[in-house]
């Protein structure tokens, strides 16, 4: 119990920094003390890590690093939303600094830099419960089947290398669509056999969608671009960030922010 007070009060102070940061923004600029601006990209439609509402960033992933960016007083960061295959373009061309929250697969390391690790998240096979009955081996249950995948989303790092190959090979068949509620859809009305995302989808409006077996599990990160030609700054905000959600992860303030977003 008292240490799940620490991590409250704690949330709280970070809570408060947000103001006190705000401040040091008001005097720095009051005294001519000048904060490199950056832009960072986040995925427009991953619900609950990172979506846009009502014109504004919303998510797990925003409320983590707006708390990360608010302890960088060298940086003015600015979020913006885009959709992911788009921002995934913009990155590995070096018209973006950063993007949020790819997971790592090797294909991205010759031309994405990954931070330090934010959070753990676990994909599932999303189905019908008939369909999922006696499918406990991924991906070899799988073979044979028609499985959506969310538009821009890389079939190895989802999930996993083997399934990555079954796709290659033509074990298994994948079909795209824009978002998890398309995908949900199409999953009810039979048009794919099943969906794989990560477990925390908002199934809800689809009573009959089960979660089935873990597919894979992945880490989220901050991808940066490896163009940095056209970001000088581009390693020492890495080493400020990476610092900070460092100490978020010990004080188990991002673990807090989770729990709030279950709500």
């Amino acid at each position: 119990m008292a240490n799940v007070w620490r991590k409250k009060s704690i949330y709280l102070k970070s809570i408060k920094q947000l103001s006190l940061v705000a401040l040091l923004v008001l005097l720095s600029s009051e005294y001519g003390l000048a904060r490199q601006k950056v832009e960072v990209y986040g995925d427009d439609n991953y619900r609950p890590y990172s979506y846009i509402e009502n014109g504004k960033p919303q998510g797990i992933y925003v409320d983590v690093l707006k708390l990360a960016f608010s302890r960088m007083p060298d940086y003015q960061v600015t979020i913006k939303m885009l959709p992911w295959k788009r921002g995934i373009k913009y990155i590995k061309e070096g018209k973006g600094f950063a993007l949020f929250p790819p997971y790592y697969t090797e294909k991205r390391d010759s031309w994405m830099l990954f931070s330090e690790t934010i959070l753990k998240e676990q994909v599932v096979v999303f189905g019908l419960p008939e369909a999922l009955l006696g499918r406990t081996k991924w991906p070899e249950d799988y073979y044979g089947t028609k499985i959506g995948l969310t538009r821009g989303y890389n079939p190895y790092s989802m999930g996993g290398f083997e399934f990555g190959e079954a796709v290659r090979l033509g074990h298994i068949t994948i079909e795209e669509a824009t978002n998890s509620d398309s995908n949900l859809r199409k999953l009810v009305r039979g048009r794919i056999d099943f969906y794989i995302n990560d477990q925390m989808i908002d199934t809800r409006p689809y009573p009959s969608v089960r979660r089935g077996i873990v597919a894979n599990t992945n880490y989220g990160y901050l991808g940066f671009t490896k163009q940095e030609q056209n970001y000088p700054h581009l390693k020492h905000f890495k080493r400020q960030f990476d610092a900070v959600i460092r100490q978020m992860k010990s004080e188990g303030i991002i673990d807090l922010i989770i729990e709030h977003h279950k709500k």
